[in-house]
């Protein structure tokens, strides 16, 4: 035997009394080696203890896991509970499989503790110094000095200095500015009730006290003071050169918001900083008050020499929506039911509301039902509603202005599958259609009868639905959902292998689409018989009705019903009723199938009639979507253009049918979706 194990067995050993199990230490006025063990409690009501229970001093590693099996509620212990000192790591967990315990894990209380890590949260005071890593919160007090980084929460006094970075930016990544239009950029520390600590230590904003202001860039030329503050609060509307007065070495927070919507907006940095990644970052220019991006400036020659990069990008990405084309039945949602074909062809605002989300798709037989997701998570719909209800509004009244479909706050994306059924996902997993069931495309295992209708969301099986942009997909009566595994499903009508399953029978509840779990994006708009999706490498695969040229396989007779791949390395696709197109990672656009009236904007329509692969049109282009014999597209510069057959869908003030690109009016153009002699255009909002 070790002396080491002698010095931890010959005088203390393992005792069990009175139905208490005690492993390691218990009492000892001094203890130097390591502790390794592990008990488990397999019986009814066994006090565990392991570890060093009370001690004057304890050098050593403490290494060691419990584990409650039975039932009842005895009290557990491990670690150190009690100690005047403790040097050394302390590792180890509890897993509790009952009721209820009394749980005590790591070091209850010591006067001083030197150690590697310590993770968790504190809930008392941390009296002495903290020179590892503080990875939860502490609720306490904490009277030494802190030489690590502090990512939880210091809500108690900090008397000490700190190293570390306490507190972030007030920055939700996934919702937006946090409090958009008041947050502040805070580094250093947070919340503290007092600060006694003499700041040289503080590497946060700078190293000493830090300070804020607010600038207006409104002219050619920039110069910032920093001996006013090394927080800048910057407002921009002019392009500027900046430049920076009595610069001290340290660090630099850079804060930039727009507050024009009139034109993009350019700064020229001096010649002096070095970027990660090598280029300056590029500035967000969307017509919005509420982007903002904060940029770090360090310096440690005092301004000869600038390293910079960019640490928050915010852009919340909310939209307003406009309304091209049919206004059958009240579908352009501007409160009137037309008249009753009534047709807008310039795009037309719905509404005032700027906060849509562009979730929305669609394959339409009509045009005539509408609806759109919010960025609040609600769900709302207008348009065509006597048939099945399908509007989801629990009636079967027409809606010529957005209604709101239930009390829900968490929908995400919306599919609209002909006039007659829509479908829809919630941001708990779960997805939901209504309307018709013909053919199956509502899920319901319920075929066509009348009493298959619907008139309010009713839930599909499952809780794993994928949502949001490029999850949820509808065609000619049948839909798509990318789950959140990455596996492909389908339903609905497959007379020319449409649901991709290498059959051709149709299916009234959801199907896997082969066994890959690499899909990412499903096509834009729903495609006649033929679909589009891309995974998550960048391929596209194509399947389904090959009839002129519309799968882009380099034939027109060959019906597929499994994916099958189209080269090339591609962001975003869409199918429409006989063509479809597809942007590349490198943003050119590629079109293919039938060109009758010249959806394939090459000014030649009809000539040819179809083409079988794809073909590349000019331009660099940022969203496609493909409808009923028509063409719709955005630039990267946010440009918005569409071509193909017109009957004021369009968006040109006229019915002329187009064979290439025409440029509708207005910037800030993110998407169109593209319906049956009507189409959705979303813009950014303001």
């Amino acid at each position: 035997m070790s002396q080491e194990k002698a010095q931890l067995i010959a005088p203390i050993g393992i005792m069990t009394v009175s139905g208490m199990t005690a492993t390691g230490v218990i009492t000892a006025t001094s203890f130097t080696g390591n502790v390794v063990g592990s008990a488990k409690s397999l019986v009814n009501g066994t006090d565990v203890t392991a570890g060093v229970v009370t001690g004057t001093s304890f050098v050593g590693n403490l290494t060691g896991n419990i584990q409650r099996l039975a039932d009842s509620a005895p009290d557990i212990s491990a670690g150190v509970t009690t100690a005047t000192s403790f040097v050394g790591n302390l590792t180890g967990s509890v897993t509790d499989l009952t009721d209820s315990p009394a749980i005590t894990v790591g070091l209850v209380t010591a006067t001083g503790l030197t150690g590697t890590t310590l993770t968790g949260n504190v809930t008392g005071d941390v009296i002495g110094n903290v020179t590892g890593n503080v990875t939860g919160n502490v609720v306490g007090d904490v009277t030494g000095n802190v030489t690590g980084t502090i990512s939880g929460n210091v809500t108690g006094n900090v008397t000490g200095n700190a190293t570390g970075i306490a507190g972030g930016l007030g920055v939700n990544y996934n919702g937006g500015w946090t409090g958009a239009g008041t947050s502040q950029v805070r580094a250093g520390v947070v919340t503290a009730t007092t600060f006694y600590g003499d700041g040289q230590y503080l590497e946060g904003v700078s190293s000493g006290p830090v300070s804020q202001q607010s600038i207006g860039i409104t002219s050619a030329a920039t110069t910032i003071d920093l001996s006013n503050g090394n927080v800048i609060f910057a407002t921009q509307s002019a392009d500027t050169t900046v430049s920076f007065a009595n610069t001290s070495n340290g660090n630099v927070y850079f804060l930039r918001t727009k507050d024009d919507n009139s034109t993009a907006r350019t700064i020229t940095w001096p010649d002096s900083f070095k970027w990660d990644g090598g280029t300056a970052p590029t500035l967000l220019n969307n017509p919005r008050t509420t982007d903002a991006q904060v940029f770090l400036l360090i310096t440690s020659t005092m301004g000869v020499t600038w390293y910079g990069k960019e640490v928050v990008n915010v852009d919340p990405q909310t939209f307003e929506i406009f309304m091209i084309g049919s206004n059958s039945r009240g579908s352009a949602g501007q409160n009137n039911e037309g008249s009753p074909y009534n047709v807008y062809s310039s795009p037309i605002q719905l509404g005032t509301n700027t906060n849509w989300s562009q979730n929305t798709d669609s394959y339409h037989t009509s045009g005539s039902i509408w609806g759109g997701v919010k960025t609040d998570g609600t769900l709302w719909s207008w348009g065509y509603n006597t048939y099945a209800g399908q509007l989801g509004l629990n009636d079967r009244t027409n809606r010529s202005s957005p209604t709101q479909v239930g009390t829900d706050t968490t929908w995400s994306a919306l599919a609209i599958n002909g006039e007659n059924n829509l479908i829809a996902s919630k941001t708990d997993g779960t997805l939901w259609s209504w309307g018709t069931d013909d053919i199956g495309v509502g899920a319901r295992n319920s075929g066509p009868a009348s009493s298959s209708r619907r008139s309010s969301p009713t839930q599909i099986p499952g809780t794993t639905w994928g949502f949001g942009t490029g999850k949820l997909g509808a065609g000619n009566y049948k839909c798509f959902n990318i789950k959140t595994d990455g596996t492909l499903w389908s339903w609905g009508y497959n007379g020319q292998g449409d649901l991709g399953v290498n059959d051709r029978t149709s299916r009234s509840s959801p199907v896997q689409v082969g066994t890959d779990t690499t899909w990412s994006q499903l096509n834009r708009s729903g495609g006649g018989n033929s679909t589009l999706c891309i995974k998550t490498d960048g391929t596209l695969w194509s399947w389904g009705e090959a009839t002129k040229g519309r799968l882009g396989l380099n034939n027109d007779s060959v019906h597929r019903s499994s994916p099958t791949q189209i080269p090339g390395s591609w962001i975003e696709c869409s199918c429409g009723l006989t063509h479809s197109g597809a942007i590349k990672d490198d943003n050119t656009l590629w079109l293919w199938g039938n060109n009758e009236y010249g959806t394939l904007g090459h000014n030649n329509q009809g000539n040819p009639t179809t083409v079988s692969s794809p073909k590349q049109l000019p331009g660099t282009w940022h969203s496609i979507n493909c409808g009923r014999e028509v063409t719709s597209a955005t630039k990267t510069d946010g440009t918005a253009w569409a071509w193909g057959q017109n009957s004021g869908q369009l968006g040109h003030n006229n019915t002329t049918t187009y064979s290439s690109p025409v440029q509708i009016p207005g910037t800030s153009w993110e998407r169109f979706t593209n319906g049956y002699e009507a189409a959705m255009l979303f813009r950014k909002a303001g």
